[in-house]
């Protein structure tokens, strides 16, 4: 069920810059819903504390499981901490800080509902990023990996989603 949720959401958000619907970019935190923003701060406190143990509170709070692989791991903290290149966790809580403290990308309206993403680049063509979006990405790929986006046609990097009421939905990476 959670997958069929936010399978759909990541997919077509990862293509929304192909698509043209609404989506803007909120460059100051203190624009994002009060709910947004508790969430946001609450994983970036994670993050800098540097357990990645502390990730299950966040999950025990709200109630549901956030997407971290397509393939739905029963363990959502200890598969983030497989996926991580250091057994501590530690690149994994790195890659979200630095994606959550990047402008985050609001999509959809209002009226139809709004979900937040991080990074903003996530919602974007990176074949088509100014030289300053350039520098961001740098900020959390290599060369290398910002190549293979453009080759593939989208951001295929960790991000993450935030729903409008606060839950923490998705940390994925791939297409």
């Amino acid at each position: 069920m959670r997958l069929a949720l936010i399978l759909p959401m990541c997919l077509a958000a990862s293509a929304l810059w192909a698509e043209g619907p609404e989506m803007r970019i909120v460059e100051d935190p203190a624009l994002l819903p009060p709910e947004v923003q508790e969430t946001r701060d609450a994983l970036i406190a994670v993050a800098r504390s540097g357990d990645i143990e502390g990730l299950r509170d966040i999950i025990e709070a709200q109630g549901s499981t956030p997407t971290v692989s397509f393939g739905l791991p029963d363990d959502p903290v200890a598969w983030l901490a497989e996926a991580s290149g250091d057994p501590e966790g530690y690149e994994i809580l790195a890659i979200l800080q630095n994606a959550l403290e990047m402008p985050a990308a609001v999509l959809g309206n209002e009226a139809e509902g709004q979900s937040y993403a991080w990074p903003y680049l996530s919602q974007m063509d990176p074949n088509e990023l100014t030289p300053a979006q350039q520098v961001d990405a740098y900020r959390l790929v290599p060369v290398e990996d910002l190549q293979g986006f453009r080759d593939f046609g989208g951001w295929i990097g960790w991000r993450v989603f935030i729903g409008p009421d606060g839950e923490w939905q998705a940390l994925v990476a791939g297409d």
